[in-house]
């Protein structure tokens, strides 16, 4: 019988309770040996300080030994850490779950010493007013011992809270850096099989037809069909320029991106075919975000935004047909929210396949703290939303960038 297969799920729930239980043993640990620590330090100088001081005073104090003081104090000491084990109150994560397990190990470290004080003979008839002040001394001594083991609890939590931040985040620049590398990869794959592809053939067809007109031109026979090889030359290498070359630098940079982010996304939708109907939303924030004479987008951001509108633009294309794309970008607490929606195909999340560029758009995003979603459309159609921080990018306004 075949041995199950566990998933990715099984193991990081795996993974997870074995961290949980390892912390809970470390926090379990640290607050019983700190309270343990500084009770027992109180229990040794109270017991040396009742026998060789107070005994100076109230002779009949000299009669009781220090091992009996010190035997008492150690039995509060023991029943201190002994009850905050028992109440598992290393397990506390309220304040008022803190105090409640303080309160129930104070008061029985301090019955606990009374009592140790009666057996080891410390009091043989102790007056009520001694009781009470044994009683009062011990749970003050065990509060105070107790509260410091509860303060290093949370001070190790904290800590371990940080130290587990900063590995999260050492992650995720990690992921972000290979997403950059992929999305460089993936940049410079399109334009070498832009080269390689359409522009390297019309090359090769320029060249033939050139090379055509300069052999005819060596044995000085010339006609009308090498004027018209020449005007095609010409015709495909404007072509060239206009067209693939263009296209080919768009892919490294976009069209007015040093404009703002508006006339780069006008530009954007601006060579979408006619027969598909394009709108775009900006609201006043966005424009006053984005105002050529006090740019407060950072040019990072607005390659952001046009890269996100670039894909909502291409999922449209590949997943429609669709005849209109609707695309807004908003403001709103410091998050930049782009979003394109088209008519096309009504998506569905469980029939379209994985989608890589969103994928990869979305390792893009989480470097800077955003998100970006893939949803069906008001009606129909699909929507795009990305949600892009503003002032995390760490570069100033208008400043250049790498794609």
């Amino acid at each position: 019988m075949p041995t199950p297969r566990s998933t990715p799920v099984d193991d990081e729930s795996a993974t997870a309770l074995t961290r949980r239980l390892r912390d809970l043993r470390s926090d379990r640990v640290g607050l019983l040996r700190a309270s343990a620590i500084v009770a027992t330090g109180y229990a040794v100088g109270a017991a040396l300080q009742s026998t060789y001081i107070y005994s100076q005073v109230m002779e009949d104090w000299a009669s009781v030994s220090l091992w009996s003081r010190l035997g008492a104090n150690a039995a509060a000491v023991v029943g201190l850490v002994v009850v905050l084990a028992a109440v598992q109150a290393h397990r506390a994560t309220r304040v008022w779950q803190m105090a409640l397990a303080l309160g129930f190990a104070a008061l029985g470290s301090t019955v606990l010493r009374v009592a140790a004080q009666q057996l080891f003979g410390v009091y043989d008839d102790p007056t009520a007013e001694v009781v009470e002040t044994e009683l009062l001394s011990g749970l003050i001594i065990a509060v105070i011992s107790g509260a410091i083991g509860m303060w290093g609890l949370v001070a190790r939590r904290r800590l371990r809270a940080r130290v587990r931040a900063a590995e999260r985040e050492a992650i995720q620049v990690e992921n972000a850096v290979r997403a950059l590398e992929q999305e460089e990869i993936r940049v410079r794959r399109e334009v070498a099989e832009g080269l390689h592809g359409t522009l390297q053939n019309k090359l090769v067809l320029v060249e033939a037809r050139l090379a055509q007109v300069v052999e005819h031109a060596g044995a000085g026979r010339l006609d009308e069909g090498d004027l018209e090889d020449l005007r095609w030359v010409s015709a495909e290498l404007e072509r060239a320029r206009a067209a693939d070359v263009r296209e080919m630098s768009r892919l490294l940079y976009p069209d007015r991106l040093e404009l703002g982010l508006v006339p780069a996304v006008r530009a954007l939708l601006g060579r979408l075919p006619a027969s598909i109907a394009t709108r775009l939303d900006v609201t006043d924030a966005v424009r006053s975000y984005d105002d050529p004479a006090n740019p407060r987008l950072t040019i990072p951001e607005r390659l952001l935004a046009v890269r996100v509108v670039e894909e909502g633009v291409t999922n449209s294309l590949k997943h429609g047909p669709a005849t209109s794309i609707v695309t807004r970008v908003d403001v709103a607490d410091g998050v930049l929210l782009v979003e394109v929606e088209n008519d096309g195909e009504t998506y569905d999340e469980h029939t379209a396949g994985r989608p890589s560029g969103t994928a990869r758009m979305r390792q893009r995003l989480a470097f800077v703290g955003g998100t970006v979603t893939l949803e069906p459309g008001a009606t129909r159609g699909a929507r795009l939303v990305a949600r892009i921080p503003l002032g995390r990018s760490g570069a100033e306004p208008g400043s250049p960038v790498r794609p």
